[in-house]
């Protein structure tokens, strides 16, 4: 598979480690962020990725690898639409979300139905639109809740003092920022892929488990829960994930997930 640079829009936090892995390992092929705005471009040159605020549809060619990782389901439509009207490129990859499932229960996989709510339909849409378009160059990742120090589920805990209200048995699907960057560089590069990856690192602790540990890490009294869930927590399969893309992830344990933010 012959790519000779990457495009990536979205060059945010999951973004630009994807954009730092490929100029680590192929230095001599270019990487150019795209970005609504200029306010990351100094972040991302001292990275050596190009940045610019052009569309899409003025850079990207046959011969480039794609990463779509914008926030923002509004946002990844207006991208969709922009990419409709051009050839796909050697590979594209679709960061996607968990949210895709609802309320999940028993065993959750690629093949597990979307869920009911408004927002998994609408994310289901979203990754069918981009499907329709990438063909067999697309790669749709799935991903859990990203986590670093800073930001994730223990970050918005310390900034806002308390967590949304929602069933105490609800699994709470994490990965790491740098191992969810690691399984879509690998997406990116690898010569043959499956169209769609579930990834999060397992196993995930339900709202309880994580909040109880969180609120004692910063004496913050355990947040209100809705209802608990009629069945047991989902859990997630992720042997697809592990064969193909990260065969061993950097942050195995979500304990890694309850540093504070600085």
């Amino acid at each position: 598979m012959q790519i000779t640079r990457l495009v990536v829009l979205g060059a945010g936090d999951l973004g630009s480690r994807v954009a730092r892995l490929w100029l680590a390992r192929s230095p001599q092929q270019a990487v150019v962020g795209l970005t609504k705005t200029p306010a990351r471009h100094e972040a991302l040159r001292a990275l050596g990725v190009q940045p610019a605020t052009a569309r899409a549809r003025e850079l990207l060619a046959l011969h480039d690898a794609l990463l779509v990782a914008v926030p923002g389901t509004e946002t990844k439509a207006e991208v969709l639409t922009e990419l409709a009207a051009l050839p796909p490129p050697r590979r594209a990859v679709f960061v996607s979300t968990t949210g895709y499932y609802g309320t999940p229960r028993g065993m959750v996989n690629e093949e597990t139905p979307a869920g009911a709510t408004r927002r998994a339909r609408e994310i289901a849409d979203l990754e069918a639109q981009f499907r329709r378009w990438a063909g067999a160059a697309g790669v749709v990742m799935r991903l859990g809740g990203l986590y670093r120090p800073g930001r994730g589920p223990m970050a918005a805990l310390a900034r806002r003092g308390d967590a949304s209200k929602k069933a105490p048995n609800r699994p709470l699907p994490l990965i790491h920022y740098d191992d969810a960057a690691s399984a879509v560089y690998a997406a990116l590069r690898r010569a043959e892929v499956e169209p769609l990856y579930l990834a999060v690192t397992p196993p995930c602790p339900t709202r309880l488990t994580f909040y109880s540990a969180a609120c004692a890490r910063l004496a913050l009294p355990l947040p209100e829960f809705a209802p608990p869930l009629p069945h047991p927590p989902a859990r997630f399969d992720v042997r697809r994930l592990r064969r193909d893309l990260l065969p061993a992830p950097a942050y195995p344990h979500w304990q890694a997930a309850l540093v504070q933010a600085e």
